[in-house]
């Protein structure tokens, strides 16, 4: 896996304790993580990696970094073996032309730029305290991620209502895994489609070869009246996500995800009762759920009770009014209670 930046500090000190330099690398780490930065922090990247040879692995991350932070509290700790391995091979690789980089120092005790080793002299320092202004920098030195439109070379369309035709036809020119070679790889479809019929015109052919590749298979649609138009204007949303996952960009769609977003709030409960009975849920968590829900919606009855106490109330009160008639004007106030 490739990173844009690697963070090296001192994880531990004699007594086998955590370094203040281990703490404030997970803050670095931390933020640049939610900043959407791909950051390799030992602590977490070696396990995720699952790499049994960790020199290596450290060694990988180093080799594809553009950016190194060093996190430190002390000279000392620049000075460990590690540490100084690692800043020093960053820097090996940034003099001898090998890589174009930025390196970073973060201050979490009391450093100087005197104070640091003279080739660390000339790169910016950060106080551990400014990690927004760290993160602002490292974002602006990090290479432009890559984007669908930098794969699509050839984007065509063909209308042709009286033959019921609306077809689309793309090329895509994308890195092989070997250095300076690349695949060309024809995508074509109905416009509406979701995910469109690839096959592979070259693979692993240099640029030239990819350019002559992607122009004749271009020429042949113009000849079969297609006209060039974005690809924004003609692909699907999903189509388009499909495509980006093919040539590496992130993983593809998931199905049910896409339906569930472009559904409304009030469309979902009914989804779930179709996918309720679909998994053949027994009859007694059935009774069990309804329960549930009759217990939830109990306090609606009892707020509704006085209308069901009005029934009775309404046949006294005809009752009252038909003693009323019968009364005399008169009458004494025992009669007039008994009526009520």
């Amino acid at each position: 896996m490739k990173h844009d930046v690697f963070i090296s500090f001192k994880n531990s000190g004699k007594d086998g304790l955590p370094t203040p330099d281990s703490l404030h690398a997970r803050a670095v780490y931390d933020a640049l993580l939610a900043a959407g930065v791909k950051v390799f922090f030992s602590e977490e990247s070696l396990a995720e990696e699952g790499r049994g040879n960790f020199s290596t692995s450290i060694e990988m991350a180093l080799e594809s970094a553009r950016i190194l932070i060093l996190v430190a509290s002390c000279r000392e700790h620049i000075e460990s073996r590690w540490v100084k391995t690692e800043w020093g091979s960053f820097l090996d690789d940034l003099r001898s032309g090998n890589k174009q980089g930025e390196m970073f120092i973060v201050n979490c005790g009391n450093l100087s730029l005197t104070g640091l080793p003279l080739f660390l002299r000339s790169w910016q320092m950060f106080s551990a305290n400014d990690l927004n202004k760290l993160v602002k920098f490292v974002s602006h030195a990090v290479p432009p991620r890559n984007s669908l439109r930098d794969f699509i070379k050839a984007s065509l369309h063909c209308l042709q209502p009286e033959k019921e035709e609306d077809k689309v036809y793309l090329l895509t020119v994308h890195p092989s895994g070997n250095e300076d070679n690349y695949h060309v790889t024809a995508y074509w479809g109905a416009r509406t489609a979701k995910r469109l019929k690839s096959q592979i015109k070259a693979v692993d052919v240099s640029a030239s070869a990819a350019q002559l590749e992607m122009e004749k298979a271009k020429r042949e649609k113009l000849r079969c009246g297609y006209v060039e138009t974005s690809f924004e204007k003609i692909l699907t949303r999903e189509a388009q996500l499909n495509m980006s996952a093919v040539v590496g960009l992130h993983a593809a769609p998931a199905k049910t995800r896409i339906t569930r977003a472009a559904g409304s709030q009030t469309a979902q409960p009914s989804k779930e009762k179709k996918s309720t009975k679909s998994t053949g849920i027994t009859t007694s968590r059935r009774k069990a759920e309804t329960g549930v829900f009759r217990a939830a919606t109990k306090p609606k009855k009892v707020i509704n009770a006085r209308s069901a106490v009005t029934a009775p109330n309404k046949r006294a009160l005809k009752a009252k009014a038909a003693v009323a008639k019968v009364q005399p004007k008169g009458g004494s106030k025992k009669t007039m209670s008994a009526a009520k």
